[in-house]
């Protein structure tokens, strides 16, 4: 049984028929597709060490982050970047750490010399995306990742 919420779970099937199809992404046969993997994979007793990554990519302040995401845990390891070789226990933290991470851009400074206020928050966490790149042939399996809690 997988530890991850469902929604983890039909994310990773949903990409992995999306990148091998040919199909249309309206077309309802692509949809059957993905249920019918998404179904298959919730039914079946799970083998971690045959759990493929799914390469994902986060993209802030002009920087591409690429990392992989394994959906028996929910683990987010990162592969490029200032944080490559970085693992996180869900991709909340894992985006939490690349803003952390990424310098903020310096201003100029305002007429009277001062220098102007920089807001260091993002207005929006950046979220990971499913990489077009690659496509079938990025789902090897890997080691499985330690629980991170």
């Amino acid at each position: 049984m997988y530890i991850t919420p469902t929604p983890s779970i039909l994310a990773s099937a949903l990409y992995k028929v999306y990148a091998k199809s040919r199909q249309a992404p309206d077309t309802l046969a692509l949809w059957l597709d993905i249920a019918a993997e998404a179904a298959r994979e919730l039914d079946q007793p799970v083998q971690p060490a045959l759990v493929p990554w799914v390469p994902v990519v986060l993209r802030y302040q002009l920087n591409r982050i690429e990392g992989e995401f394994f959906p028996y845990t929910g683990t987010v390891r990162i592969l490029s970047g200032p944080l490559a070789g970085t693992s996180y226990a869900d991709a909340h933290s894992a985006a939490l750490a690349v803003v952390d991470a990424i310098p903020v851009p310096v201003t100029d400074n305002d007429e009277d010399g001062t220098r102007a206020d920089i807001e260091t928050v993002p207005k929006a966490l950046p979220l990971w995306r499913f990489r077009t790149t690659g496509a079938p042939g990025a789902f090897t399996p890997r080691a499985v990742p330690p629980l991170i809690c």
